[in-house]
């Protein structure tokens, strides 16, 4: 038994050592920096437009999230996540693609707008809806990446054990502010 224990934790340090790829950590790190970028842009956006009844401007405040969404997807895309949130990566990468479509979508039905008197109710067109949906979705995978994350600090109890790979013992710090109200 006790070499079936050393043999395990002698192939979890090797398969750990040979990952060329990102620790939890690490790509946690990447992952808010990229969804904090776009946080900025899109409060920065929403910040300029608010109360504006322009329609160029509102018309170039539609592009511009989607060009804030579209970055994060791509900036997405090009990480390589650890094992421990492949599926999440995964998930995630389908929930933020529905959210660029959807936006697009929008932003389209945006550049058609004639008059301004058509601004407040964009969000109530099959369009809007499909937008505010695809973002609820967004924000509540947010909160479950930030709980998954959040929960690792019950790894800190492991910090001395001297046989569990540190990335085994990785305890990951992250604040995505997945709601305007937590940024």
């Amino acid at each position: 038994m006790r070499r079936l224990g050393l043999l395990i934790g002698i192939l979890l340090v090797a398969s750990a050592a040979c990952s060329g790829g990102p620790t939890l950590p690490e790509y946690a790190e990447e992952v808010e920096a990229l969804v904090s970028t776009m946080n900025a842009r899109l409060d920065e956006l929403d910040a300029a437009v608010e109360g504006e009844q322009d329609l160029p401007s509102v018309k170039q405040y539609a592009q511009q999230r989607v060009d804030a969404r579209t970055d994060f997807l791509d900036g997405l895309r090009d990480l390589e996540p650890p094992d421990e949130v492949a599926d999440l990566q995964t998930v995630a990468l389908g929930i933020m693609e529905r959210l660029v479509e959807a936006e697009a979508i929008l932003a389209d039905r945006v550049m058609t707008l004639e008059s301004t008197d058509e601004i407040d109710s964009i969000w109530d067109t099959p369009e809007g809806v499909a937008a505010r949906s695809a973002d609820a979705e967004a924000v509540e995978l947010c909160l479950a990446a930030q709980s998954e994350f959040d929960e690792t600090a019950d790894r800190s109890d492991l910090k001395d054990v001297p046989w569990i790979p540190p990335e085994m013992k990785a305890v990951v710090v992250v604040a995505f502010g997945c709601v305007a109200e937590d940024r």
